[in-house]
């Protein structure tokens, strides 16, 4: 079986090396910019969590921590766990989430109010009905982890060209692409021996999938992350996502790091939004942990999401409209911790033609030409 995957990032590397691990496939990765400059991994915070309301959205963030376990060195693991509050009006669906993620073995502690200052001092609790904690959660350098799967990829005969793809047209069985070594786009056709001759295209393009599959609705959301400094250094501190006002933050070095809790479409660079920190964020920081009250902001960098505008969820399987192309795309800033699931999800889906492990059918493609919204509410 010959595959060519269409985008190199940590969702494109992951579904290289899974696809590796399997007898009689020849597997190439073709990625315009090696350095992934722009690539949503490679500025994102790298959070692993398995608190989430949709199931597999469960059940992949606790197998990301279980597969990465064995990499915990490598990728620079660091176990602080999640801690994220909630209000009053938050407050059932909460607790449903909570059953939901026993159920599938996650290892959440429901935390009332008035527990919550015992347990975390530095927090004020104004306005926080129940929260959730998790220790086994945690982040590690995206990097570290892409590096991981692209070396174990090559290692396992997988072929990476740099390649800018353009024009992808199912139909016809052809796209446009332009090497390293040329100064001009050429028409590639699925079916013919030229070195790009492949049986399954996989799209795993994130931010810039709606470019070669125009009718899949993801698109490039900039959300801007501060690095701040505070007298107080918590370095145990766990990452803490407030849904009562939309930020988040955690230890970062010597520092901390703090979201922004506004994405921003139609954004074409990816300059900080600086003003955000006094506009929307200093204010809610300094309100749910009042140690932020005295803060220096340090630096500031963004990033895109590659964000499905419809539900929030991933969109991962088969094109309905194309029997050999697959994709993957649209995670809504969860592409780093649900890799190593997607990756092996695609893989059992292309080479055994049906999900062995966790069933990824609720992220299927098909959905949302069937209007079958699939909302995931507990995004950072």
């Amino acid at each position: 079986m010959d595959i060519t995957i269409i985008g190199g990032g940590i969702i494109g590397v992951a579904t290289a090396y899974f696809l590796s691990t399997r007898k009689q496939t020849s597997i190439r990765v073709l990625e315009r910019d090696p350095t992934y400059t722009n690539a949503s991994f490679a500025r994102s915070c790298g959070g692993f969590r398995h608190q989430f309301v949709t199931k597999e959205n469960i059940e992949l963030g606790i197998f990301g921590r279980q597969f990465i376990q064995k990499y915990t060195d490598e990728v620079q693991w660091t176990d602080n766990g999640y801690l994220l509050l909630f209000n009053e009006e938050q407050a059932d669906r909460q607790r449903l989430a909570v059953l939901e993620q026993w159920k599938h073995g996650g290892l959440i502690k429901p935390v009332l109010q008035k527990d919550l200052k015992q347990m975390f001092p530095w927090i004020n609790t104004e306005g926080v009905h129940i929260a959730g904690y998790t220790e086994t959660d945690g982040w590690l350098d995206p990097h570290s982890l892409h590096k991981v799967f692209k070396q174990s990829a090559i290692d396992n005969g997988v072929e990476f060209v740099k390649t800018d793809v353009r024009d992808l047209d199912p139909g016809n069985r052809r796209f446009m692409a332009q090497t390293a070594d040329s100064d001009r786009f050429r028409q590639y056709c699925w079916s013919d021996d030229n070195g790009y001759g492949s049986n399954v295209i996989v799209v795993t393009a994130g931010c810039w999938t709606k470019d070669l599959l125009p009718d899949i609705p993801v698109a490039a959301q900039k959300h801007t992350v501060f690095n701040i400094k505070c007298p107080p250094h918590i370095a145990d501190m766990p990452l803490v996502g407030d849904f009562t006002t939309g930020i988040y933050w955690r230890p970062e070095g010597d520092g901390y790091i703090v979201g922004s809790p506004t994405g921003r479409f139609d954004q074409d660079d990816l300059e900080p939004d600086h003003n955000d920190f006094e506009q929307l964020v200093w204010e809610k920081l300094a309100l749910r942990a009042p140690m932020f009250e005295s803060v220096k902001v340090t630096g500031a960098w963004a990033g895109y999401y590659d964000t499905n505008t419809i539900d929030n969820n991933a969109i991962i399987g088969k094109h309905p409209k194309w029997h050999n192309v697959y994709l993957a795309s649209g995670f809504t800033g969860r592409g780093v911790m649900q890799a190593p699931g997607v990756g092996r999800g695609l893989t059992e889906l292309i080479v055994d033609g049906e999900y062995k492990s966790i069933d990824l059918s609720c992220f299927s493609p098909q959905r949302l030409f069937d209007d079958q919204i699939n909302y995931e509410p507990y995004v950072l």
